[in-house]
């Protein structure tokens, strides 16, 4: 049986079966068109325990990130899984292969002050800048990703109850907070938006009316953070992570964070309350009854 159109319908099970994302779905085929091309895979046949074996021994000797080979090793063997149950294998070949370890992921996110200096410093007397701060106050104050904000319909916006309804992962719908400060700037958005630009589905469009695309926003980010004067790299999803932390520092309820965010794990969202250990420990030094007790020496 042809490889390729097995994949092919694996995909279409993925997206009509499972509901995953058009991205989700992306991901699987590239993954899986690796597969195919290293270890010149054609028939389905000849997929053994063997080109397995050849397929994480290509994995492993190659300068790719410990959390990409396990992605891929998952992808390989979700399909393996499928092939077996559908019975065009015996069995799947990649079960028994294992996962490099990964480090625990520790996100970076901004301060509030970086946050508010990025947000102030657009110049909102243009329509660019009144789309850039839209965008920027929904971002960080609905903690939305870069995928539900770009594909955002003016429909789906509920001002007067202050929610977004937003489709996240799997095509799920959630309802994100819409705080004051991104209401206000999506009102001085819409109200003095072009004509040409609402004919658009999408809420946000570029200079040419049409939707705006993940590189044409990742350079608005660099625009923006360059002209605030941070240093640090900034990403999309940068102000994900800061809207997470920074509800969580403030006393937020972790499982209402999940829900803002379409975590379908509370473990995703646990990653954001590790603390910094410099900061633990000078929090200890600061508070701790013994070490507020200790000679100014330090003996």
């Amino acid at each position: 049986m042809d490889v390729k159109q097995l994949i092919d319908d694996y995909l279409h099970h993925l997206k009509l079966e499972r509901a995953l994302s058009d991205n989700t779905i992306s991901s699987y085929r590239r993954d899986l068109q690796e597969l195919i091309e290293t270890t010149s895979l054609n028939d389905i046949g000849k997929l053994t325990n063997e080109t397995a074996r050849r397929f994480l021994t290509y994995l492993t000797s190659s300068s790719q990130k410990p959390s990409t080979i396990a992605r891929k090793i998952s992808s390989a063997k979700q399909f393996g899984n499928w092939l077996a149950e559908k019975g065009a294998l015996p069995q799947n070949p990649f079960a028994g292969l294992s996962a490099p370890r990964i480090a625990r992921y520790h996100p970076s996110y901004l301060s509030p002050e970086e946050v508010k200096l990025i947000i102030e410093s657009i110049d909102t007397y243009t329509h660019q800048g009144r789309r850039d701060r839209a965008m920027l106050e929904l971002l960080y104050g609905s903690g939305l990703r870069v995928s539900e904000l770009l594909k955002l319909r003016e429909s789906e916006i509920e001002f007067e109850a202050g929610f977004i309804r937003v489709i996240g992962k799997g095509n799920k719908q959630r309802l994100a907070p819409l705080g004051d400060m991104a209401a206000q700037a999506l009102h001085n958005y819409l109200e003095n938006r072009p004509e040409s630009d609402q004919k658009s589905a999408c809420l946000f469009t570029n200079n040419q009316g049409k939707p705006l695309s993940r590189i044409g926003f990742w350079k608005i980010i660099k625009r923006v953070t360059a002209r605030a004067g941070i240093a640090k790299s900034v990403s999309p999803h940068t102000f994900r992570h800061s809207f997470a932390t920074h509800l969580l520092d403030g006393g937020a309820d972790l499982r209402l964070v999940q829900e803002m965010l379409g975590h379908a794990d509370i473990s995703t969202t646990q990653i954001y309350t590790t603390l910094d250990r410099e900061y633990l420990i000078a929090e200890h030094k600061k508070y701790h009854p013994r070490e507020l007790a200790r000679p100014k020496n330090g003996r």
